[in-house]
């Protein structure tokens, strides 16, 4: 946007709302991604200023008595698609007010300057953020023996597209880098465009599979999506000549906000060292903890068929709680294990290995991030194909016995890649 240019109304009212809109939904970036400040900031905003509003406008507009789920590892709660909804009331009714108040005004370049400039960050930060779990494959883990075993008509579509991406880590490098690439052009006035490109068509594909496998952060996504639109806004008129009409257009001319030497030098050092530093600490924190991922495994992971299982001092094969088998595992960069059996049993347990105490620690997977109780079960190995745990889950006092299953030679794990295939292998 030019200095001294004069908007005309449409331009306005687009703004208007994009500010209002999307400054609502990355607010208070960038102050919430400062060390020791995020907790802080979201018991003040989310808990004092927007749950009172998200509760009222269920009341009103919905008939909702009382929303009790709160955001979670799900952003599409009942929570969160109300308070999108009151953002969105309150920047239709806040367009209108500033549009007819600012009817005199020729421009708002400034302000718009400073508005993209933060929409350019907050897009580039979420974009490494999520492109460097998937160049170094941690966003998905990798294929648990339980995901092996399981039917597939047993598969959530969530959980099928994660198999699917975790099957390929060659893939999801592939996907985390055009992340990274798009997040890093943002960061430059210049490259925005080009950045703003590659982000709009790696969001749509993610917004898509968010929509069609169920995935819960179809909010988010398309918030982000609309914010690579919002980028390319001012170069709609030239990316349409070009790319559709096939007509020469000209370059986009660049203004300086601040055409001084010691601004200019003090946002090259600030660009920099902000780049380096987040960029590095992803980095680091990915090449960190991908190299829990691969560590070697004790013996008692594993996929495992349980033999004998008492619950509170009693043994029933009609129990349908009853545990038939057990897969031990790590799943990217945190064990886990599922217990399953013939009754449609399907839980997922979160654990710690204490090796040295001859310990694991359980909590339950649906467990609420106030809930951080830990169940501790005892376990005993005879050798490497048998396993005996002991303690109380909850409310049941627990015993099980368990032998390690033969491992199967899924084709799935060796199959591998084939340049050369004579005739296709779609088994």
């Amino acid at each position: 946007m030019q200095n001294n240019s004069k908007w005309s109304l449409s331009h306005k009212i687009v703004f208007y709302f994009s500010f209002l809109f999307l400054g609502l939904n990355i607010f208070p970036f960038p102050i919430n991604v400062l060390p020791f400040i995020n907790g802080f900031f979201y018991d003040i905003i989310d808990e004092s200023f927007w749950n009172p509003i998200v509760q009222l406008t269920g009341r009103i507009f919905f008939d909702i008595k009382e929303v009790t789920v709160r955001p979670n590892g799900s952003g599409d709660t009942t929570w969160n698609w109300l308070q999108e909804f009151s953002m969105l009331c309150m920047a239709l009714i806040g367009t209108i007010i500033w549009t007819i108040l600012g009817k005199n005004k020729s421009n708002h370049d400034k302000l718009s300057y400073w508005f993209n400039v933060a929409i350019r960050y907050y897009l580039a930060f979420t974009m490494l953020t999520y492109g460097f779990v998937k160049v170094f494959p941690l966003q998905f883990g990798n294929i648990t023996t339980y995901r092996l075993y399981e039917r597939l008509g047993e598969m959530s579509p969530m959980g099928l597209l994660w198999t699917f991406m975790a099957y390929s880590q060659g893939y999801q490098f592939f996907g985390g880098l055009a992340e990274v690439i798009g997040g890093l052009l943002l960061f430059f006035r210049r490259t925005t465009t080009l950045g703003a490109l590659i982000c709009a068509g790696v969001l749509a594909n993610i917004f898509a599979l968010n929509v069609f496998y169920d995935v819960p952060v179809k909010i988010y996504s398309f918030l982000l999506l609309l914010m690579s639109f919002y980028l390319l806004y001012e170069d709609f008129r030239r990316l349409w000549s070009f790319f559709v009409l096939n007509l020469p257009t000209k370059s986009r001319v660049i203004t300086p906000f601040l055409d001084k030497k010691w601004f200019i030098i003090s946002r090259i050092v600030f660009k920099v060292l902000l780049i380096v530093g987040f960029g590095g600490a992803m980095f680091y924190d990915g090449w960190s903890e991908s190299e829990y991922k691969d560590a070697p495994k004790t013996a008692i992971y594993g996929p495992y068929k349980v033999e004998s299982f008492e619950r509170n001092s009693v043994v029933s094969a009609s129990d349908t709680l009853r545990w038939q088998e057990v897969f031990i595992d790590r799943r990217g960069t945190y064990d886990i294990a599922f217990v399953t059996n013939q009754d449609g049993l399907r839980k997922r347990i979160d654990f710690k290995i204490n090796n040295k105490n001859h310990q694991l620690l359980l909590s339950d997977y649906t467990s609420t991030a106030t809930d951080t109780t830990k169940y501790a079960f005892s376990y005993v190995q005879a050798d490497s194909s048998s396993l005996y745990l002991k303690g109380k889950f909850k409310n049941d006092s627990v015993k099980v016995s368990m032998k390690k299953m033969t491992r199967k030679n899924f084709l799935l794990n060796s199959r591998g890649f084939n340049w050369i295939n004579e005739y296709p292998f779609n088994k």
